[in-house]
């Protein structure tokens, strides 16, 4: 081993025997280290938070702010995997192989883009009533309501795993909870900040007018596209 800043040759070690500088190899244990104990703690930040989240869901969420963006990104994607990968491996069982990417990979993005498109007109209806908030900060607090639905996913897929037909109503009660709940407790939540430029009540009728036209377009896609690989 050579030292980077003189050149010397080396045995190893922690530090050159010449010019005393780091030797390369610790550097980088020392990053790997650094990277681990960082995401270590990030963990352990999204755990507390998810606690903090349901004990007291609209209290906690209502003063969520942009600091939380990794936990409402985290959330997201767990949300838009729980759905597809139930179907997946109920579709697994049948006595045909299945293709993952019709079955899981692309209903795992529509329901990504999805709930991405219904934060967005959430974040829009925010604006139009006047509201200075960011996208960041509201995309954060969307997140945090996230939370209990995305528990409720994982409680049916638990339910899934042990046969139990309650499943696919828990399953229900997460997923149309998701889209009608959250709506009105987000704009709730920064009631405090109207300007009185459109009423929250007509603002929540047209999020939920989008969503159920968008939602009854992804799940005809979803269902063709699964009688199609079913049948073909």
């Amino acid at each position: 081993m050579y030292c980077p800043q003189c050149g010397h040759q080396t045995d190893g070690g922690k530090f050159c025997e010449k010019c005393g500088s780091p030797l390369p190899g610790q550097s980088g244990q020392q990053q790997a280290a650094q990277t681990g104990a960082a995401a270590k703690q990030a963990a352990k930040q999204f755990g507390s938070f998810v606690v903090a989240v349901l004990k007291r869901p609209y209290q906690e969420c209502k003063t969520t702010g942009g600091e939380q963006l990794i936990s409402a990104i985290i959330t997201l994607v767990l949300f838009s995997l729980l759905t597809p990968l139930m179907f997946y491996i109920l579709f697994s069982d049948g006595p045909g192989s299945v293709s993952f990417t019709a079955v899981f990979l692309e209903p795992t993005i529509y329901f990504a883009l999805f709930i991405f498109g219904l934060h967005a007109l959430i974040f829009f209806a925010l604006k139009f009533a006047g509201n200075p908030v960011s996208f960041k900060d509201s995309f954060s607090r969307f997140g945090a309501f996230l939370i209990p639905f995305t528990a409720i996913l994982i409680i049916a897929l638990l339910f899934f795993l042990l046969h139990t037909d309650i499943c696919f109503t828990v399953l229900a009660v997460g997923l149309i909870g998701a889209f009608f709940a959250i709506p009105p407790a987000m704009l709730s939540s920064y009631q405090h900040s109207y300007k009185g430029k459109v009423d929250i009540i007509y603002s929540t009728i047209v999020i939920y007018l989008i969503t159920c036209v968008t939602f009854q377009l992804i799940i005809e896609h979803y269902m063709k596209e699964i009688f199609r690989y079913m049948l073909f």
